[in-house]
């Protein structure tokens, strides 16, 4: 968000092409669908959590940890023409991202797409594991985030159809 905020752009003139988030730890004060799942606790737990990671200088609704309570000025800013956000299947923060790339649509960002894309029956940051089990997921999301890179617009990635299927799905959570 910060390089969209400098007046007269980067230096040299350089811009950032896109982003691409993989699996975002995104948190807020209020429980989102995936989140009400969870144990009894969770929240109180990411609060202190957060609380720890940021030595008590940001609360639970801060933009830095729950972008979507910023205001629809700083979505403008964003200085990146496309952005990528991966979540899990079987993660309870996955509706954040969701509404994440849901809010970066519909905010007066002047980027060309957003892309959200499921890792289907994994958990947060399963790639982090070493598992055999993840194996073909790990695959796969490198070659979506791979052809992401690499390509314009998600149309000319080559994503398989289900992937393809995810970079329209607006998330309406």
């Amino acid at each position: 968000m910060r390089a969209g905020r400098t007046g007269g752009g980067l230096p040299g003139g350089a811009r950032i092409e896109g982003m691409v988030l993989l699996h975002p730890y995104f948190r807020g004060g209020e429980l989102v669908p995936s989140e009400r799942t969870t144990e009894p606790g969770s929240l109180e737990r990411a609060e202190r959590w957060w609380a720890f990671v940021c030595a008590g200088r940001y609360g639970i609704d801060h933009p830095f940890v729950n972008p979507l309570a910023m205001a629809a000025p700083e979505w403008a800013s964003l200085g990146c023409r496309r952005a990528m956000v991966t979540v899990a299947e079987l993660d309870k923060m996955r509706d954040r991202g969701r509404r994440y790339v849901g809010a970066l649509r519909a905010s007066g960002w002047a980027g060309d797409e957003a892309v959200l894309y499921e890792d289907r029956g994994e958990r947060h940051v399963f790639f982090l594991r070493k598992s055999n089990e993840s194996d073909r997921a790990r695959k796969d999301m490198i070659a979506a985030v791979a052809s992401f890179m690499a390509s314009s617009s998600s149309a000319e990635a080559g994503f398989s159809p289900s992937v393809r299927s995810l970079c329209s799905y607006d998330a309406k959570l």
